[in-house]
C-alpha cells in the first residue's frame, strides 16, 4: 500500500548532489587535505597544531564533525605519538563544543578504515555524530532522505564561535 499526499513538499539539500551523481571523487584529491592548505575552508571548525576539525559534508545528523590529523596519514598506526594524542584531544574538544551548543544526548564516534569499510578518503579521520533520542525516523527509512534543520555554513559559524571560545 502507497500512501499519497495531495500536496507533495519538497527537501532541499543541494550540497548533496556531488554525492549523489558520484561527482565526488578521488579525482579532487584529498578533502582533508584541501581544508588544511585552505585557510578559509568554510567547514572547518577549528585548527589546532596537529589537528583539523570539520563538518561532514554529507552528514548523518546536525553537528556531524570528523577531526583529522593535519598531516595526511591513512591508518592510525602510522600516526606519530603526538598526532594520535592530539586526535583524541581533538575529540575532547569536540565533545565539549557539541554539548554545549548542540545539547545532545548522546554520541557516535569511529573510524572507517578502508573503502570496504566505507571510508571514501584515505586520511585518517574520527566521525563524532550527535545523537538525540527519536532522531532517526520516517525519512531515513521511506524516502532514503535526512532532514536537517540548518544550513552547514550556518552551523560552521556557530560551532566555530564554539570552539574559538574553549
Amino acid at each position: 500500500m502507497v500512501l499519497r499526499s495531495a500536496a507533495v513538499k519538497q527537501l532541499w539539500a543541494p550540497w548533496r548532489m556531488t554525492y549523489v551523481t558520484g561527482q565526488e571523487t578521488s579525482d579532487a584529491g584529498c578533502f582533508i587535505c584541501a581544508a588544511v592548505a585552505n585557510a578559509a575552508a568554510e567547514l572547518v571548525v577549528e585548527r589546532a597544531p596537529l589537528t583539523i576539525s570539520l563538518l561532514n559534508r554529507f552528514p548523518y545528523s546536525p553537528g556531524h564533525l570528523m577531526i583529522a590529523p593535519a598531516r595526511h596519514v591513512a591508518d592510525p598506526s602510522d600516526a606519530t605519538d603526538p598526532e594520535a594524542a592530539a586526535l583524541f584531544a581533538g575529540l575532547q574538544r569536540a565533545l565539549r563544543v557539541l554539548r554545549g551548543d548542540m545539547h545532545p544526548e548522546g554520541f557516535n564516534v569511529g573510524l572507517n578504515l578502508g573503502s570496504v569499510a566505507g571510508a571514501s578518503v584515505e586520511h585518517l579521520h574520527l566521525h563524532v555524530v550527535p545523537r538525540w533520542g527519536g532522531d532517526t525516523n520516517f525519512m531515513p527509512v521511506l524516502g532514503d532522505v535526512k532532514v536537517l534543520p540548518e544550513h552547514l555554513r550556518a552551523t560552521s559559524a556557530r560551532l566555530r564561535d564554539a570552539f574559538g571560545a574553549l
